[in-house]
This record gives C-alpha cells, structure tokens and sequence, in this order.
C-alpha cells in the first residue's frame, strides 16, 4: 500500500489537519494516512508541549470515523530528539512491503535541504506537498541539486487543498483564555481538552 505520513505536534489536532489529510489521501492515491505524532520535536526543545500519550489520545479521537487514517506512535520508541530521517527508515524496516509518501506543506519543500539527513528523507518518500496559493513549489532538479542526490531519485507531488487558517497555538491561546473553540477541533476532541483542563496555565497535561 502507499502510505501518507502526516507528521506533527498536533497540540491539539485540529479540523484543519483533518482536510488537509484527507485531501492529501484523495489527490494523491493514498492508501492511508498514518498521524506521526512527533514525541521530541527538534525545532520546539525547549518549549513546553502537551504530553505525548495524550496528543495520540487527541488524535485518535480526531480520525474516528476515517478508516484509512490511524495513528502513528513509532518515535515514542526512537532516540530522541524525532528526526523524519530516522523516522521513515524505521518505518521502512518494520514495513518493507509499504511505500511511503510525506506530507508537508510547501514551506517545508523549500525548507528541506536544512533537514537533518535531507538526502534520505528524499529517498525513502515521495513528497506530497500543499503549497501556499501563489506560491511555487522548488522544482524537483532543485531539490536534487541542493540536497546532492540524482534528480530521479526525487519524487514530488503538489496537492491543491482548501486554506483553512487554523493554528494549534491560537486553539491553546484561546482555551487559555477561556473562548470558544467550536468548530476549530472534532468535537471529541474539544470535550478531551475540556475534560482534561489542558492548555489552562498551572494545569496538568503540558510539560
């Protein structure tokens, strides 16, 4: 099967992240989509994040309903800090009968090259990217040439998909203060957020 790997935080995992998945799935012949729930972030060390267990619960509230999507929770047991390098090799070992496709948002292509092992990533997925309206994704003789692999061996796939102006740390800023998220998160996962008093300053569930 070709499987989309849709990596993230997801603190918490919203509507958003749904259409995009969802569109990604569609538009790019995808089998399925696993959720990569990211357990040591590289880019947010540092930076207080939601416990790891409860983001998987979060998600797997969120992708109820979608059979073709699950949950990832492989980087729970990779060294730290989650690199998708390492990731999609792991990933690739444990399901050698699988090819798998990335999902990034056109930022990240162009951000790529600065990855950690960018030339492995490359090699062990396909690219499925949503660029930003009017924006252009880097062609892929570009990415070869700044990352240092044949052009044949890169593979990217644009994926047009609706703009929904949806941030995790805005929904955390927002229940912080306490104003409605309704219809920003799958309503399960809103009565988690509420249930378990997450993203309320001096509560348990961030750390």
């Amino acid at each position: 099967m070709k499987i989309g790997i849709f990596g993230g935080t997801f603190d918490p995992p919203h509507l958003g992240h749904l259409i995009l998945a969802e569109r990604c799935r569609e538009m790019a012949n995808l089998d399925e989509v696993w959720f990569l729930v990211s357990y040591s972030p590289p880019h947010k060390q540092g930076q207080a994040i939601t416990r790891f267990e409860q983001r998987c619960d979060m998600v797997a509230l969120a992708t109820t309903g979608q059979p073709a999507f699950r949950v990832e929770p492989i980087e729970k047991e990779l060294p730290p800090p989650s690199y998708t390098a390492r990731t999609l090799a792991e990933l690739k070992q444990r399901h050698p009968e699988h090819t798998f496709a990335l999902i990034v948002g056109g930022d990240s292509v162009h951000d790529l090259p600065t990855w950690f092992e960018p030339a492995a990533v490359l090699q062990l997925a396909e690219l499925v990217a949503v660029p930003r309206p009017g924006a252009t994704l880097p062609s892929t003789a570009e990415l070869a040439t700044k990352v240092g692999i044949d052009p044949a061996s890169v593979r990217l796939t644009a994926v047009e998909c609706p703009q929904v102006d949806i941030a995790s740390r805005d929904i955390r800023r927002r229940v912080g203060e306490g104003k409605s998220v309704r219809y920003l998160l799958p309503r399960a996962v809103e009565e988690y957020v509420r249930e378990r008093r997450l993203y309320r300053s001096g509560e348990a569930g961030v750390g």
